[in-house]
């Protein structure tokens, strides 16, 4: 038997597998480089790791804190709020400033209820609410806000006509501090109540500026700025200017000694102001020191002897409440207007008359609705 040639057929064997290796190479080699472009134009920012391999990452890897997004929150808002509390002999009740801080959702009319809660932070003055109240809802509608309050509000108040209108007033009046807001209506566990203690209770409350007490200093401030006004208004004889600020109801009263006599003493309203210098109507202004005869004359006349008989709008000394000189008259101002503030337009007696050649202009406000208006033009001088 003729034997087989083996190197006839391994030889074209190896030649195949020679070429298939190769190709097999090259494919594998094709499909790397391929997985390669595509990480790139992917935008991968990732580093190659120590090894050199691509894409790949530690099992247990951290996120770092600086990569994390916190939470938003909503910032709080810090506000000014004022707050009404009593006074010591609970007849005013007294304006106090607060810092608070609100969210967006907060409810005003609610956190302001809170804080009379809490009481005021100054010693002088005093809470009113009654302990153990609890306010179960509020709202506000048309400018009315109604405070729904638990029955404590009226079965814990102490009582008394004052402390009353200190506890109604200072929860009115820090509410309508609030905009939007210009009434106040209360319910007790959900209903209407006819009274309170005394007070009428069924019907929204106005807010009431009258029994808040008012800081000597801005009191004076505002004083001063209208006496200025209208002393000035006085030395130009500017009748329509001194007509504005006469007091609506009261009027202005003239009186021509540092004594008033509200019986006997002229009195005019605003109305009336309008052609009194021009007016030939003489009057009767009460009497003349000493004589004791009626003092009787026009407008005019009166004006130039017992007004403005001196450059008062350039005093040598002008005085708030303080009375500068008396003579032989008792000075009763602050007995006619216990309410009232002046200012006192004043000119010293010179040493050759040892004095007695002072003259002095006041002008007496008082408040209403929020405005000091005149009440009296009151002259001084010596009197026997």
């Amino acid at each position: 038997m003729e034997a087989i040639d083996m190197n006839k057929y391994i030889k074209p064997v190896l030649i195949s597998a020679a070429v298939l290796l190769v190709v097999t190479t090259a494919i594998v080699f094709a499909v790397n480089i391929d997985k390669i472009k595509g990480s790139t134009n992917n935008g991968s920012s990732e580093e190659p790791s120590p090894t050199g391999r691509i894409g790949l990452k530690t099992p247990n890897a951290t996120v770092s804190p600086e990569n994390t997004v916190p939470a938003t929150q909503e910032p709080l808002e810090k506000r000014t709020i004022t707050l009404y509390f009593a006074n010591s002999n609970a007849e005013k009740v007294v304006a106090e400033k607060r810092e608070v801080e609100t969210e967006k959702d907060t409810q005003m009319e609610r956190l302001v209820f809170e804080e009379l809660q809490k009481g005021p932070k100054s010693e002088n003055l005093h809470a009113t609410i009654p302990q153990g109240t609890k306010l179960l809802s509020t709202s506000t509608k048309n400018g009315t806000c109604t405070l729904d309050l638990s029955k404590e509000f009226v079965d814990n108040h102490p009582g008394g006509s004052a402390g009353e209108l200190m506890t109604l007033y200072s929860i009115i009046n820090t509410m309508t501090e609030l905009p939007g807001i210009d009434k106040v209506q209360f319910l007790i566990e959900g209903q209407k109540q006819e009274v309170y203690i005394h007070a009428i209770f069924n019907e929204p409350f106005k807010r009431d500026d009258s029994i808040i007490e008012k800081n000597s200093g801005e009191t004076k401030v505002k004083v001063e700025t209208r006496s200025q006004i209208a002393i000035k208004a006085i030395k130009e004889k500017d009748m329509e200017k001194l007509a504005s600020m006469v007091h609506p109801v009261k009027g202005v009263l003239f009186s021509p000694y540092s004594h008033i006599d509200p019986e006997k003493h002229k009195v005019f309203t605003k109305d009336q102001f309008k052609g009194l210098l021009e007016s030939e109507k003489v009057y009767n202004w009460g009497s003349y020191d000493g004589s004791g005869n009626p003092i009787e004359l026009t407008f005019k006349q009166y004006y130039d002897k017992f007004i403005y008989d001196h450059d008062f709008a350039n005093a040598e000394k002008v005085a708030y409440n303080e009375i500068q000189s008396y003579g032989n008259t008792i000075v009763n101002i602050l007995d006619v207007y216990p309410e009232g503030k002046f200012i006192e337009y004043y000119f010293p007696g010179t040493k050759a008359h040892d004095g007695a050649d002072w003259a002095s202009l006041r002008l007496v406000f008082e408040e209403y609705d929020g405005e000091w208006y005149l009440v009296c033009i009151a002259h001084g001088e010596w009197t026997i």
